[in-house]
């Protein structure tokens, strides 16, 4: 079910994307999910190929394996990929930036939306060990009640051991009953006493899990904490290559206007040229 939900969460982000960006990198994803590479031809158009390194869906393996460290190397990776999106939008030439802009912002979203999937495995892992590390505590006083118990009957026991030594040595006319009644309490002392041991080991047992998931807490939490950090460094890094998208395409249409001014201008002043000549004849 958990996978499920990761895996749902994941469709519901790239959704709300938008319908164009999904169509867009779909299809990069299945042709080469690697590397994002960019060819500027030289008649001033480009090609896209590639597409960043995304995946799908986050798998979820209650907090065993290496799923927890392959979630943050996730996150990681595609912040770099973000990142790495903006820096290329930096070096292209200005007529390609626009289109060129597009698919590095896309392929920059893309990345983000990785990492926030990421985000959202790793958040399960830990709220899963968190409800281990509970329960595990409670099993834990569970053991520590009947090891108390336990002890206190030993205590128990050892105290009518002695009580019946010492009924032995003052009452000598009862002391065939008395060592009788001295021999089962010292039975029943060995018997207790090693059914105490054998919970006090169970307890160890039970402390050591408790101290083995906690250390796993520690170390998921910490990772929580990287792949929190990524996942905004990469939703960031999508935002400044949408913005550096859109201020390249705004560029363009300023570059096509003043174009087509300048040869509105020219064309004026040819006309006005040949209409002065004839009348000078």
């Amino acid at each position: 079910m958990l996978r499920i939900l990761v895996l749902t969460l994941f469709a519901v982000s790239c959704v709300s994307a938008g319908k164009r960006t999904v169509a867009h990198l779909v299809p990069q994803q299945q042709a080469q999910a690697t590397h994002q590479h960019v060819v500027i031809a030289d008649h001033g158009g480009y090609e896209a190929a590639g597409a960043y390194d995304g995946h799908a869906a986050v798998a979820y393996d209650d907090g065993k394996g290496s799923s927890g460290a392959e979630l943050t190397s996730l996150a990681h990776s595609s912040a770099v990929q973000a990142k790495n999106a903006v820096q290329n939008q930096h070096t292209q030439g200005s007529q390609a930036a626009y289109g060129v802009k597009s698919s590095l912002a896309s392929a920059a979203l893309g990345a983000a939306q990785t990492a926030q999937a990421a985000l959202v495995g790793k958040q399960a892992i830990v709220q899963n060990l968190k409800r281990q590390a509970i329960e595990a505590q409670s099993r834990l006083q569970g053991e520590i009640s009947q090891y108390h118990q336990l002890e206190a009957a030993a205590v128990a026991a050892q105290e009518a051991a002695q009580q019946a030594q010492g009924l032995v040595g003052s009452l000598t006319a009862a002391l065939a009953s008395a060592q009788g009644g001295a021999q089962k309490a010292e039975h029943a002392a060995a018997e207790t006493a090693n059914a105490a041991a054998a919970q006090h080991e169970m307890v160890n047992e039970a402390k050591q899990r408790v101290a083995g998931i906690i250390g796993q807490l520690q170390s998921a939490l910490g990772d929580l904490q990287e792949t929190e950090a990524a996942a905004y460094k990469a939703a960031e890094a999508a935002q400044i290559a949408q913005s550096n998208a859109a201020a390249a395409g705004l560029a363009v249409a300023a570059a096509g206007a003043k174009g087509a001014a300048h040869a509105a201008a020219a064309g004026g002043g040819d006309y006005y040229a040949h209409g002065h000549g004839h009348g000078h004849h």
